[in-house]
């Protein structure tokens, strides 16, 4: 996992994800990678 994002202050600002406690919160890429991993969604892609 990356340290460095140059989106993420932009990112968290629409981040719909509730998790208060992921790594991954605010870094996109790796948010949807791990995901998509365990075959599901990520909060920003469910309807």
């Amino acid at each position: 996992m990356s340290l460095y994002c140059n989106s993420l202050n932009a990112n968290l600002e629409s981040c719909v994800c509730t998790s208060t406690e992921c790594q991954r919160k605010g870094r996109c890429c790796e948010c949807v990678r791990n995901h998509r991993a365990h075959g599901n969604l990520p909060a920003c892609l469910r309807p």
